[in-house]
Parts: structure tokens; sequence; C-alpha cells
């Protein structure tokens, strides 16, 4: 009898464990990564607020720092507008005033800065905006956007009360 070649049977392929965890891990940091380094391009995202460092922040108040940042920090003072917002015990707008001179309403301002704008003759235009505490955030997000608009290229965010003073506390 012929002998016959049997071949042997193949046996099932080994089942590779395929690491799932390690890949979701990696997904998630990449989420993360991107979520949190995003930034908006648009006009309306990129405003330049800065906020007082020290005393130099209101005009005549406490003592003025010195150095080279000290010299730049009161030039800027110099040549800045200081809005002042006041609020009534709801939160709402009470008064505005552009320097010393009293303003109806947001627009008034707008317009004021506009006019203003145009007397500096391409120098930059800076605002100063000293708002009260309880100013509710839309009215002061409107107040920004109007000195936005106007042509404002830096807003300050000035303290109302320097430390110490209107709050009783010592």
């Amino acid at each position: 009898m012929a002998t016959r070649h049997t071949r042997p049977r193949p046996e099932p392929p080994e089942e590779v464990a395929f690491p799932v965890t390690p890949m979701l891990d990696m997904a998630f940091q990449l989420l993360a990564f991107f979520v949190l380094t995003f930034q908006v391009p648009s006009r309306e995202a990129r405003l330049d607020l800065y906020l007082p460092a020290g005393p130099v922040a209101l005009p005549g108040q406490g003592k003025p720092a010195t150095g080279p940042t000290a010299s730049r920090a009161e030039s800027d003072l110099e040549t800045s507008l200081v809005v002042r917002a006041e609020a009534d015990a709801g939160g709402k707008l009470k008064s505005l005033r552009l320097g010393e001179a009293p303003l109806p309403d947001s627009e008034a301002l707008g317009d004021s800065l506009r006019r203003y704008a145009a007397l500096l003759e391409g120098r930059p235009l800076r605002v100063v905006l000293v708002a009260d505490d309880a100013l509710r955030y839309e009215v002061a997000a409107d107040l920004v956007g109007t000195c936005s608009t106007a042509g404002a290229e830096a807003i300050h965010l000035a303290d109302p009360t320097p430390k110490g003073e209107g709050t009783g506390a010592p």
C-alpha cells in the first residue's frame, strides 16, 4: 500500500491581546492638550486688559513706585482717560463719569472716547476703568466693549477703593 501523506491539521491562530487602555489614555491626553491650548482667533476674544500692579493704578493714590517699570506705568496713567462707574444697590449703573464729566450712558461714553481718539492723532488711546465692586458683570462688559469699539488700545482695570481706604478695616 502506498503511504499517504497526511497533512497535520492547522491549529487555530493564537489570540493576540489588544491593549486598549494605553491607547485610550493617550487619546485623552491629546484631547486635553488641544482643548487647553486652543485659542479663539476672532477679534472679539482678543482684548488687552492690564490689571493694576500696585498703588500707581490710581492717579494721586499712594506713593509712586520707583524703577524703569514705574516710569512707564506713570506715563501710561498720564495719557490715560479715567472712566468711573458707580453702581446702585441692585448692581445697575447709577452714574458714569469720564474724568470729572458726568455721562448719561455707555453710548455717550463711546462718542466721547471716539472724539478724544481723533484728537490724539495716532497716539494710543488708553482707558482706566474704575468700577464699583457691586456693578453687574453685564454692565461692566458693556463698558469694556464700548471702550474697545471706540478705539481704546488698552483698558486698565483699577480698584475703586485702594487698600485700607473706605472699608473700615485696618
